[in-house]
C-alpha cells in the first residue's frame, strides 16, 4: 500500500503525486490539518479548505477509494499512519514555501528514504526556470521569455478507480470539521472547479486582455480560488487555453507565468515574507498608525476606490486585479502603513490567499524592488476609479454614501497630495543609495 498525502493539490485529475503512487500499488489518501497553518487563518479561508478536502473525500469514495484525514504535526502524523497501514511509499507533490520546506524536510527526517516529491502545484515548478548561469531571475520579462520556451509537462487523468485496498477493521478514516465562512463560498471540488475553467474559456477569454482590469473584475476568470488550493491543476489550465488560442488566452496564460513566478521569488528569497526584497526600502518611514490601518481595513478612508475594494474584500473573499493594486498602493506609499501588517489582514481576507503570489503583489504594488517596478509611480486614486469603473456603477454598489463619484464622499483619513509628496520625498533618497537595479517596468494590475 502506498499513500498520497495531498496538500496543495486537492484534486485527482493531473496530479503527479498520485499517478506515480498508483504505478506503485495500491494507494491511499491523507490531508493532515495542520495547526501551525490552520491556527494562523481565518475562518473563511478553513471553511473553504474543509469543504474542498470533503470533496476530494468523495471524489476517493466514488472511485472505490479512501481518503484518511488526521490533525496534527505532520512529521509526527504520517510516522504514525505509514506504521499503522504498513504503507511502503509517501507520495507528494512538492511545496516550496519556506514553512512548507522545513515542514517536508522533518517529514523526510522522520520516514527516511520513503518519501518522494513530485512536480504540479505549479506549471514550472520554482527554482527550474534558471539564467543560463544557473542563478535565478529577479525581473519577470527574462523568467517568461525562458518559461515560454520550456518543455510543456505532461498531463495526467484522474483514475477512473482506485484498486481495492482493504484498512484493518475498525479503522477511522477521520472526520473533516465543519467551520462556517463569514461569506459566501464558491462551488467546492475539482468537477466544479473543470466547469468553470470551461465556462471561462468559452464566455470570457476571447476578451480577456481588453477586460481584465475593470475594477468590478468582471472580466477575470475567478479560477485563483481553486489554483491556491490545487482544485484546478494550472497545467491543464493553461493547456486548455492555449488550445482556445488568441490574444486573450496569450495574456490569461502569461498571469499564470506570472504566478509561477512569484513561487520562485519566494523559493529563492524566503526573506520576502517579513523584509522589504530590497532592504533599502525597509527605510521608509513607516506608520503604525492603528487607526488608520482600521480605516483601511474597514473600508472607511473617505476615498471611494480604497473604501469599495477593501468592502467587497470583506463581504465577498474576492477582489480585481485592479483592486488590489489601489488598496496596497494607498497602504503602503501614501498611508506608509507597515505592509507586512497591512499584507497579512489582506490574505486572511482573500480566499484565494496565495503566499507568494499575495508578497509579490503587495512587494510590486509596494515598490519594494520586485522586478524594479519605479518606486515614483504613484497611483492618482481619483482617476483609477474614473478610468477603470468608468460608469460608477461598482463605487456606488460597495460605497453608496460615494452616489458613484470618484471624488472623497467625506473628509478622507489622508491628504492624498500630501501623503504623495511625503512618500516621493522619503522614496528618493532611498532611490540614490546604491544597489537600486537599473532595469524598470511600469507595474501593472495582475491576478485571474
Amino acid at each position: 500500500m502506498n499513500l498520497v498525502w495531498h496538500r496543495a493539490d486537492l484534486r485527482l485529475h493531473d496530479n503527479p503525486a498520485l499517478g506515480e503512487a498508483l504505478k506503485a500499488g495500491p494507494v491511499v489518501g491523507l490531508v493532515v490539518f495542520d495547526p501551525s497553518i490552520l491556527q494562523n487563518t481565518s475562518p473563511r479561508r478553513r471553511a473553504w479548505f474543509y469543504q474542498n478536502v470533503a470533496a476530494l473525500r468523495e471524489g476517493y469514495r466514488r472511485r472505490g477509494g479512501s481518503l484518511l484525514v488526521r490533525t496534527g504535526l505532520p512529521w509526527e502524523v504520517l510516522p504514525q499512519v505509514v506504521g499503522e497501514l504498513g504503507v511502503k511509499g509517501v507520495f507528494a507533490v512538492r511545496n516550496s514555501t519556506p514553512y512548507a520546506q522545513f515542514r517536508d524536510r522533518k517529514v523526510q527526517e522522520a520516514l527516511p528514504g520513503q518519501v518522494r516529491w513530485l512536480e504540479g502545484q505549479y506549471i514550472h515548478e520554482p527554482g527550474t526556470i534558471l539564467k543560463p548561469d544557473g542563478g535565478p531571475y529577479t525581473v519577470f520579462t527574462p523568467f517568461s521569455k525562458r518559461w515560454w520556451a520550456a518543455q510543456e509537462p505532461v498531463l495526467l487523468e484522474a483514475p477512473a478507480h482506485f484498486p481495492s485496498v482493504t484498512p484493518p477493521p475498525g479503522y477511522d478514516l477521520g472526520s473533516i470539521p465543519e467551520e462556517a465562512s463569514d461569506v459566501p463560498l464558491p462551488p467546492v471540488g475539482e468537477e466544479a472547479a473543470l466547469r468553470a475553467l470551461e465556462a471561462f474559456l468559452h464566455n470570457k477569454l476571447p476578451q480577456y486582455h481588453q477586460t481584465r482590469d475593470g475594477l468590478a473584475g468582471e472580466g477575470v476568470s475567478r479560477l485563483s480560488y481553486y489554483f491556491t488550493l490545487g482544485v484546478l491543476s494550472p497545467r491543464l489550465a493553461a493547456r486548455r487555453a492555449l488550445q482556445v488560442g488568441g490574444e486573450g488566452a496569450r495574456k490569461w496564460v502569461n498571469e499564470l507565468c506570472w504566478r509561477d513566478f512569484s513561487g520562485d521569488l519566494l523559493y529563492h528569497r524566503p526573506e520576502m515574507l517579513s523584509s522589504a526584497y530590497d532592504p533599502r526600502w525597509n527605510d521608509l518611514p513607516w506608520n503604525d498608525d492603528s487607526e488608520l490601518f482600521a480605516a483601511w481595513l474597514h473600508g472607511q478612508t473617505g476615498i471611494p476606490v480604497v473604501d469599495a475594494c477593501m468592502r467587497e474584500l470583506r463581504a465577498t473573499g474576492f477582489l480585481s486585479n485592479r483592486g488590489r493594486m489601489v488598496v496596497a498602493q494607498f497602504a503602503v506609499k501614501l498611508a506608509l502603513l507597515p505592509w507586512q501588517k497591512c499584507e497579512r489582514a489582506f490574505r486572511d481576507l482573500l480566499l484565494d490567499g496565495d503566499n507568494a503570489s499575495n508578497l509579490q503583489g503587495w512587494h510590486w504594488a509596494g515598490g519594494l524592488g520586485v522586478d524594479a517596478a519605479p518606486y515614483f509611480r504613484v497611483f492618482n486614486l481619483i482617476t483609477q476609479a474614473e478610468t477603470h469603473d468608468p460608469g460608477g456603477v461598482w463605487l456606488k454598489r460597495w460605497v453608496p454614501e460615494s452616489n458613484g463619484l470618484a471624488q472623497p464622499y467625506k473628509a478622507p483619513v489622508l491628504d492624498l497630495e500630501f501623503a504623495r509628496r511625503r512618500y516621493l520625498a522619503a522614496a528618493e533618497k532611498i532611490a540614490k543609495k546604491p544597489g537600486m537595479a537599473a532595469e524598470s517596468q511600469e507595474p501593472k494590475a495582475r491576478g485571474f
